[in-house]
């Protein structure tokens, strides 16, 4: 299991520097291997502890999914999308029971093997953006502008900037204390520099979290939880509340690269939320997102920020409304129950400060991706969710030995 996770540990952020969607794949032979070396162990029935709580959540969902399937004219899209989720869940399901079995000793390999391939690809973004493209040359479809940056490499940042928070976790636990902040501001301004300011400002954002989180004590549980179940109620109040793209852009009143983007989602967000009280219930069916993108030719347009980009986006770039759309309150309180009890289960996972520190920062990171860029249906960023989710939650009970007995007794 230890090589299962050290290659893929080695190899997963190249993978996605090389094709973002080559990570999917990927991922799908970890787990299959991973399945592969439990059966051979003897130990099927271990497939079957499943969590009781995550295992509801989880059907619940797939079930969300299926109905929302039937919402959908054409049947064949709505069968390849369903199948894609269904695959998606097992994946994840094969991975995250693999990575229990990992011993501390091949925990500590295959996070060693993610930080060697992470300062790899780190180093190759440096490089191209130090020297104005030239690594660029590599890959196809390039135009920098001082808009959209490196533009193409937003997708491998964003795996970029996960593993290495992994790797932060991994030097943080070695004690290198330097190193890991070297390493996180590197990251940051490499972030900075490709233009995906999710990545960059989530990276900054994850850590305030992750050190809150701990520093909150006893009652840093009941606090996750309850912001946790207010963003996913959102759409039942966010209207009373007196939300509009207009008056944030108002606020805001500056016309940047940065402002039109987060006044965009506004706008976008308000739209969708409209679209969500439309049909409450079962949302507007699997891939529902898709039936508004483009509904109109003109873009959106805002009083104080002028035009701002397309006109209504393929997805909402929001996860939890995302989720709301297409599938309804069904399938978002099944999803709310998997993020809570998800937290839980971390929670009682961290060996220590520390590595709950570094836990609640990666999932904060996680979160940050979700809420704010990818499709919650893309198979290219549930991949490296499940990548990052297996990695973390292995590193989470990790502690590091402190004499002979502690080898001894850990089998190393």
């Amino acid at each position: 299991m230890g090589l299962v996770f050290s290659i893929g540990g080695l190899a997963f952020p190249i993978v996605a520097l090389w094709n973002s969607r080559a990570v999917v794949p990927f991922v799908g032979v970890m787990a299959i291997f991973g399945i592969g070396i439990i059966i051979r162990r003897g130990q099927r029935k271990s497939l079957l502890a499943w969590d009781k709580w995550l295992l509801i959540g989880t059907l619940g969902f797939l079930v969300a999914v299926i109905v929302g399937a039937f919402h959908v004219a054409d049947i064949n899209e709505a069968f390849v999308s369903t199948s894609k989720i269904f695959a998606n869940a097992l994946v994840a399901a094969f991975l995250l029971i693999a990575a229990t079995y990992l011993t501390s000793k091949e925990i500590w390999a295959a996070a060693r093997c993610v930080a060697f391939s992470t300062c790899v690809v780190g180093g190759f973004l440096l490089i191209d953006i130090l020297t104005s493209g030239t690594l660029s040359l590599f890959f196809t479809n390039m135009t920098y502008t001082p808009k959209y940056k490196f533009f193409w490499f937003k997708s491998a940042s964003t795996t970029f900037a996960i593993c290495t928070l992994i790797t932060a976790f991994y030097l943080a636990l070695k004690k290198q204390y330097w190193q890991c902040a070297c390493l996180l501001a590197g990251a940051i301004f490499i972030q900075i520099n490709i233009g995906n300011r999710t990545a960059a400002g989530g990276l900054i954002l994850a850590l305030a979290c992750g050190f809150v989180y701990q520093v909150l004590g006893k009652y840093r549980q009941f606090i996750l939880a309850s912001a946790i179940v207010i963003l996913f109620l959102t759409p039942t109040y966010i209207h009373t509340l007196g939300f509009s793209g207009e008056k944030i852009s108002q606020l805001i009143n500056v016309r940047t690269s940065a402002t039109i983007s987060f006044v965009y989602r506004m706008h976008a967000w308000e739209f969708v939320i409209q679209r969500i009280n439309e049909r409450p219930l079962f949302g507007w069916g699997l891939d529902g997102s898709k039936e508004f993108g483009g509904e109109t030719t003109q873009v959106i347009s805002d009083s104080v920020m002028g035009p701002l980009g397309e006109p209504v986006p393929l997805h909402p770039h929001n996860g939890v409304l995302e989720v709301w759309l297409e599938l309804g309150a069904f399938g978002a309180f099944a999803l709310l129950l998997l993020v809570l009890r998800g937290a839980k289960v971390f929670e009682n996972q961290c060996a220590s400060a520390l590595n709950r520190v570094c836990t609640f920062s990666i999932l904060t990171l996680l979160t940050c991706f979700f809420a704010f860029s990818y499709s919650a249906f893309s198979s290219a960023w549930i991949a490296n969710m499940i990548f990052a989710l297996s990695m973390t939650y292995a590193l989470a009970r990790y502690r590091p030995p402190d004499n002979v007995s502690d080898l001894v007794s850990n089998g190393e």
